[in-house]
């Protein structure tokens, strides 16, 4: 199937053109509120650039590797969400800043990927994030992520897979390892994640009867003192408190081995697991834009080329509240 657009570019109209890179929350929001915005200004027209057609409601993504809820609860169509804004999926490939153009690539499914250009007037960058592995040897190759709708659908075909394994293997050895499920990461996530994937596994041993709960070892392993620090010191203490009811452990680290072994407490100590999970740091992808206290610093490809806007935006001006402040109970 060959794409109909003349010499793989997409036509420029008279209108001014707004193109945002990314459909996750910042590109999504964005795009919704220039649609507000700019609702009666027939001049202007509004392009999303997005790998996928649909919004997907990342923090809910633990619940649909535990099965607590089904796919379509967490993902909502492009299209139907934005009514007047030109939804474009694919990938970005390259930004031509000092030709105000944006290269984008698609049909990698049926196997005739080709490239556009998108012209542009004015340009946002909201390409989110990618997983941060710290170059650990092995880690990127044998942990799971969990950024993504297949990366949760994965996990779930995962855990079941061992535990259909578990449930038939007669060396107790291979059985231990294919019950122990190791999450890294104590920040929203991976406690998230940890609590979903305990509940889930233990809630479906009832139908392997060669299992036992008492084989089952779920692992939390943090890299501090307190879990959730971005809670604070006492909410954290709290947190870890009532994580440490239930049957699952949580063990303090200072660095991670490799994907299949995870260095805890001494040197010496290790966990064998078949089941790593990663959902822990992320950074800025190919296309960085830092925002570090309120300000956005592009790297110095984009500082450096011509038409580059890196200042910041004003923040919005707080409205004052009128009459009087009604007293809480």
């Amino acid at each position: 199937m060959k794409c109909t657009m003349d010499n793989g570019s997409i036509s420029k109209s008279a209108k001014k053109r707004i193109v945002i890179l990314g459909g996750g929350f910042g590109g999504v929001y964005a795009a919704l509120h220039l649609e507000r915005l700019l609702a009666r200004e027939p001049e202007v027209e509004i392009c999303l650039v997005s790998r996928d057609n649909f919004f997907l409601f990342t923090p809910m993504l633990h619940e649909i590797a535990a099965s607590d809820l089904e796919i379509t609860n967490i993902v909502n169509p492009l299209r139907k969400l934005l009514r007047r804004v030109k939804v474009f999926v694919g990938e970005v490939e390259r930004i031509d800043l000092p030709n105000k153009r944006v290269v984008i690539s698609h049909g990698h499914h049926n196997y005739d990927n080709h490239s556009h250009r998108l012209e542009y007037d004015h340009l946002v960058l909201a390409l989110g994030s990618i997983t941060k592995f710290f170059n650990l040897p092995g880690l990127a190759e044998q942990a799971l992520a969990m950024k993504s709708l297949p990366d949760a659908i994965q996990l779930r075909a995962r855990i079941i897979r061992s535990l259909e394994e578990a449930n038939s293997e007669c060396s107790l050895g291979d059985r231990q390892s294919l019950l122990t499920f190791v999450v890294a990461g104590g920040g929203f996530a991976g406690v998230e994640t940890v609590a979903a994937l305990n509940d889930f596994v233990r809630a479906a041993l009832q139908f392997y009867p060669n299992l036992r709960e008492r084989m089952l070892r779920v692992v939390l392993v943090h890299p501090g003192e307190l879990i959730l620090p971005e809670l604070g010191e006492r909410l954290g203490r709290y947190a870890q408190k009532v994580l440490a009811q239930r049957p699952f452990a949580l063990l303090p680290t200072e660095s991670h081995r490799d994907g299949r072994a995870c260095a805890l407490g001494q040197p010496a100590a290790g966990i064998v697991s078949r089941l790593f999970l990663y959902p822990a740091l992320s950074s800025p992808g190919d296309c960085k834009v830092r925002i570090r206290r309120r300000r956005r610093n592009a790297d110095h490809y984009f500082s450096q080329a011509p038409g580059a806007d890196c200042r910041p935006e004003p923040a919005p001006a707080r409205r004052r509240r009128s009459g009087p402040r009604r007293r809480m109970a």
